[in-house]
């Protein structure tokens, strides 16, 4: 078995996500590595509009905060990064071998995603080139 070296946490401002902060956090405690969130502006669907990318950018700024306090709680510091592109692509590029990834999995997916059956935790599992850990909601 491959040591983990950093755990990496994709999340985006829903419950489902923090649940995933908190475990993260508690098992980079409990192993020792650094821990890292990360959040993927997926403007794709939208039309390119600085207005609204510069809105998404304060709004995950926010959240991305928020969660990095909740590492806090834990003793654990967090560092967070915010990426732009497609969710599932950015992380799987952002990890390495010796990570391990824990991202939630929300029953509910959105717009055209839901029509095509797609899911940001399923490809990230399917294309990881590491162990990930799904948090299934509740």
């Amino acid at each position: 078995m491959k040591d983990i070296k950093r755990i990496i946490i994709p999340v985006d401002d829903t419950e489902e996500s923090k649940e995933a902060v908190k475990r993260g956090a508690f098992l980079a405690k409990l192993l020792g590595v650094e821990a890292k969130i990360i959040s993927v502006n997926d403007t794709h669907q939208f039309i390119s509009s600085v207005v609204l990318e510069e809105k998404l950018k304060k709004e995950a700024e926010q959240f991305l905060e928020r969660f990095k306090k909740l590492g806090e709680e834990f003793g654990v510091k967090l560092e967070t990064q915010l990426i732009t592109g497609n969710p599932a692509e950015e992380i799987v590029k952002f990890a390495n071998e010796g990570d391990l990834i824990i991202i939630a999995h929300h029953e509910t997916t959105k717009g055209l995603d839901k029509v095509m059956g797609k899911s940001v935790s399923r490809d990230v599992v399917s294309n990881a080139p590491c162990s990930v850990l799904v948090i299934k909601s509740k």
